[in-house]
């Protein structure tokens, strides 16, 4: 009977365990650079964005190999493999980027979402911390195919921002095209 009794309460702590291991609400961190962030559960689903490793995440629900994450900084969610999340707080990738930083993703990230309600899009998809105040942005076609001017003018504006966040005078902003290349670097 206490044997019984024992295997019984030891099935229900193991799956209480095993259900906090990840749950709805459980925060969940980036593990590789660059991380698509999908419009559905699957390879095949449009990319909505990509996030750097660090990110801090909040699972919503699973499917599968597949996790649903609201993303704070921008208000919205999408779907990331679970192979490219952990629970566990990146120490490493948190000390290497100043904290102004993650102010200056959220001004961005801000930016794409006044963006997306004016022209249906954003410009940026992408922000990474480099070192040495080197800040890079991977731009979207709708940014790539804007007047030079207007690129610009959002040049300009993006880097008094970040010198803005960053508070250094060696500050630089780079902004590379959605294979990785450089398109301008600023100053």
């Amino acid at each position: 009977m206490f044997r019984r009794l024992f295997f019984v309460l030891f099935i229900c702590l193991f799956l209480d365990v095993a259900a906090g291991i990840a749950a709805s609400g459980d925060r969940l961190y980036v593990t590789g650079s660059g991380v698509n962030v999908r419009s559905g559960p699957g390879a095949s689903r449009s990319v909505l964005m990509q996030i750097g490793e660090g990110h801090e995440l909040t699972e919503i629900e699973r499917q599968g190999d597949w996790v649903r994450v609201r993303i704070a900084w921008i208000g919205g969610s999408g779907w990331i493999h679970e192979s490219l999340l952990t629970s566990e707080a990146p120490a490493a990738a948190t000390r290497q980027r100043p904290a102004s930083y993650h102010r200056f993703v959220q001004d961005i990230e801000q930016l794409n979402m006044d963006i997306l309600d004016i022209l249906g899009d954003v410009f940026f998809t992408r922000v990474a911390y480099r070192g040495e105040g080197r800040v890079e942005l991977t731009a979207t076609p709708a940014w790539l195919s804007a007047p030079a001017e207007d690129r610009r003018k959002d040049i300009e504006a993006v880097y008094d921002l970040w010198q803005a966040h960053y508070g250094g005078d060696e500050s630089t902003l780079v902004i590379v095209d959605p294979r990785g290349e450089q398109v301008t670097q600023y100053p």
